[in-house]
């Protein structure tokens, strides 16, 4: 039976072809079974893991085999946000921190200045790297561009070989940061807008004026206008959708397409009760939002945005706002009800004050604290492997997703717009493809695989 289920796994090739070692031919099962006699079973666990389709075991299986043992990661986060200050320079009326709607409840002088300090940002991506990340993502409660070393810190993300995000207002961003951003090969950047005119991004946030739009608008022109054929950085405008702007839709499309940037995302709302919540969409806005994405949709059919533009994720906004809990705000109630959550093994989110998070909305549920303990540690605590085991069985009635998200009075704060759908879309594809035999092999693995190699980091 073993044999069979083994012979199974010789297919991990597409060509079906079988694995050449050592200079012959030898099958997957006869290399197996060789080692099964001669060393025992948890040798050859461990050489079949070896030559498991080896250039692409760390990037393909290592995060699958974690998964599938249901605790334990293998491998670090490919994907990792750091929120590297709480500083802000604006107060985006939709905010959680620093809308003037939350009153009382805005972030503290004390906590808004917390920054992460540049020696601590360094040793981490050396340890983040060091442990198979591929990605960072800079953004969070504050503005990257509020923090003292920003480029000293986007410039060694780049030295250490991650692909490098920016989240960012662009307000504290001259041509001369221009320049600099496009000589380090800066990979992504977001930039928050949230409006189609000067006006309504004068009432989105209240702090600036319309020349600042205007300013952005000018400056984000300049950005794209100096970027080579590799279009580096690859510009993302992202707006938030709320009862202030919803009518701008069209003219936030035009608002890419006349800077030149490459790519538009919309997004819903997430609000905190009592204090934002006015801003959600009503069913006649909702409505309306509708119709003018069905405008949108209709042009980007007929081919206009082709080679220009880019809109990420349409589908997924246009399901969230025709939700029928979209006017409680809960977007995402159904669609959650049926999907695990793989991100306890393929994300992290670091904020400004060290605490660790397993999700974009587990803040008050920190897993560790990188002040006090390596972030290896951290990934593999008992912290750490509660949320995993929570994650992957997500339930309305469990206790813990009152902890996920900014309503506690939510019996599943992941309803509320949850921002790992996509990985997690993504990672079940990926999941549900292998078949018996790949899913047997890598589950077993799991069981002789060295977890001291990569407590140790290697």
């Amino acid at each position: 039976m073993l044999r069979k289920i083994m012979e199974g796994c010789v297919r991990l090739r597409k060509d079906g072809n079988t694995i050449t070692l050592l200079n012959r031919k030898r099958s997957l099962p006869e290399l197996f079974i060789s080692y099964l006699k001669n060393n025992g079973l948890p040798y050859a666990m461990e050489k079949t893991f070896k030559y498991l389709n080896p250039r692409n075991i760390r990037q393909e299986y290592l995060e699958i085999m974690g998964i599938l043992d249901g605790k334990h990661a293998y491998t670090g986060p490919s994907f990792i946000q750091i929120d590297i200050t709480n500083d802000c320079n604006n107060d985006c009326i939709g905010c959680w921190c620093n809308s003037p709607l939350l009153g009382d409840r805005r972030l503290p002088p004390k906590i808004k200045s917390q920054s992460l300090p540049i020696s601590l940002i360094k040793s981490f991506l050396d340890e983040a790297a060091g442990m198979g990340a591929k990605e960072i993502y800079y953004a969070g409660g504050g503005e990257p561009f509020m923090h003292p070393h920003i480029m000293e810190v986007l410039e060694y993300t780049k030295k250490k070989g991650l692909i490098c995000y920016v989240n960012t207002n662009f307000t504290l961003i001259d041509r001369e940061k221009v320049k600099r951003l496009v000589d380090l090969g800066l990979d992504h950047m977001t930039v928050s807008v949230w409006a189609g005119t000067a006006q309504t991004y004068r009432e989105t946030h209240p702090n600036k004026s319309e020349e600042t739009f205007l300013r952005i608008k000018d400056t984000l022109r300049y950005l794209n206008s100096l970027k080579t054929s590799i279009r580096k950085p690859y510009i993302k405008v992202y707006h938030v959708i709320s009862s202030i702007n919803y009518k701008e839709i069209l003219e936030m499309v035009d608002f890419a397409l006349d800077t030149d940037s490459e790519s538009l995302e919309f997004t819903v709302i997430d609000t905190i009760p009592g204090a934002t919540d006015k801003l959600l969409l009503n069913k006649d806005e909702a409505e309306e939002t509708v119709r003018k994405c069905d405008i949108l949709r209709s042009k980007m059919n007929n081919g206009e945005f082709r080679k220009k533009l880019e809109i990420l994720n349409f589908d997924h906004f246009y399901r969230r706002i025709s939700s029928s809990f979209a006017e409680k705000g809960q977007y995402d109630k159904g669609l959650l009800d049926e999907l695990p959550c793989y991100v306890g093994w393929t994300f992290a989110r670091i904020l400004a004050d060290g605490n660790v998070n397993s999700c974009l909305k587990s803040h008050r549920f920190p897993v560790g604290n990188i002040y006090n303990q390596k972030f290896l540690k951290i990934w593999n605590s008992p912290k750490q492997i509660e949320f995993r085991k929570n994650a992957l069985d997500p339930k309305e009635g469990n206790p813990f997703f009152k902890l996920i998200g900014n309503d506690p009075g939510l019996k599943l704060g992941c309803y509320k717009s949850c921002d790992d759908i996509g990985r997690n879309l993504y990672m079940r594809s990926k999941v549900s493809s292998l078949d018996s035999p790949k899913k047997f092999l890598l589950k077993n693995l799991t069981r002789y695989f060295n977890l001291r190699r990569f407590y140790a980091g290697v």
